[in-house]
């Protein structure tokens, strides 16, 4: 991580702000028998020796331990340094801050204890551990805070720029057939390529600014969804394509932009193209009891220009991805192909 300068200055002031703080709670449960100089000195000696554990354990023994699973090497490291800091905390009280401020120690559990008593004492050992570890714990709990806020961050990020490629790749492969059908029409010269014109501005419009959030209103996809099957019915006659669109949703209801879409194109890239008779296509929409239920089901050219439907390809991928990244465990994707049908049925949980 790259620290400014600006950083470290204000990761210095926030760790003297924090031991200050101990510092004052410590003097906020002076006894009235001892004065606050005596108090503060002394106790400013602890909370060196605390701050010492504290930033060894937490900057060296448990990065290069426990965050790398090294669990019997952790548990000794610690043991071993907070005993050193306690026969150093120990060995300072006994020469020179107990016959400076006997007054301070007077009621204290080793005061009358030699110093190999002290060092091998259970009950002064655990007491002293105790004092010792509780900053460490709580230093090391912001530090946790701090490190999941991090990578909460960066996975958001990630995310975010996952989604962005992910989008990147996946409109121009629906505008590239869009414009393939605006090109046919205006070859035939056909009176529709207005119409077209009129609607494709409209998709444009909404691929281009309004789907940037990771979430749109239904109401505007399902625009978008009728927008591009008035375009596909303008370029196939009635005797080559059926198609009916039911939807009843809720239109507060937010969804994954464009994930509808490719399901939609894949209908018709796959039923209508190499179909020499009557292609069919049926698209149900509904929003009920905090679920999106959307079906797509076409049926399959019945003749020797049929070809092996590839459910890899970059459209029906980069769904699977968003779903994975927007949905994750929350939707459920079902595809289904026959010798005559196609049938996918996508239901999301919001």
């Amino acid at each position: 991580m790259v620290f400014t300068k600006n950083n470290i200055v204000i990761r210095i002031v926030s760790h003297c702000l924090f031991w200050l703080g101990f510092l004052f709670f410590y003097t906020s449960t002076k006894p009235d028998f001892i004065d606050y100089e005596s108090f503060i000195f002394v106790y400013s000696w602890k909370i060196s020796a605390q701050a010492i554990g504290a930033y060894v354990l937490i900057y060296w023994i448990i990065p290069k331990t426990l965050n790398r699973k090294k669990y019997v090497p952790f548990c000794l490291f610690s043991l071993i340094w907070l005993y050193l800091v306690f026969s150093f905390l120990m060995v300072l009280k006994f020469y020179y801050l107990e016959p400076k401020f006997p007054v301070v120690f007077e009621y204290w559990l080793g005061h009358k204890m030699s110093i190999p008593e002290r060092l091998t004492s259970f009950k002064l050992i655990f007491g002293e551990f105790s004092f010792i570890t509780y900053p460490t714990i709580i230093m090391g709990f912001i530090r946790f805070y701090k490190n999941q806020q991090r990578l909460t961050k960066i996975e958001e990020e990630k995310k975010s720029m996952e989604l962005k490629v992910l989008k990147n790749q996946l409109n121009p492969h629906f505008l590239f057939n869009t414009l393939n059908n605006l090109y046919a029409l205006t070859l035939k010269k056909d009176d529709n390529a207005p119409e077209v014109i009129s609607k494709l501005s409209e998709i444009l419009d909404f691929v281009l600014y309004r789907c940037n959030d990771d979430f749109v209103s239904i109401e505007n996809e399902i625009k978008l969804l009728k927008n591009y099957i008035a375009l596909e019915k303008l370029r196939y006659s009635e005797s080559r394509l059926e198609i009916s669109f039911v939807y009843n949703v809720d239109n507060t209801t937010k969804i994954i932009p464009l994930i509808l879409l490719t399901f939609v194109e894949n209908a018709f890239k796959h039923s209508v193209i190499n179909e020499t008779g009557k292609a069919k296509i049926n698209i149900e929409l509904k929003a009920k009891n905090n679920q999106i239920i959307f079906k797509v089901e076409n049926t399959k050219p019945q003749n020797e220009l049929t070809k092996a439907i590839d459910l890899q390809k970059i459209g029906l991928e980069n769904v699977r991805k968003q779903l994975e990244l927007l949905y994750p465990k929350k939707h459920l994707l079902s595809i289904v192909e026959d010798n005559k049908n196609f049938n996918v049925e996508l239901t999301l949980t919001f």
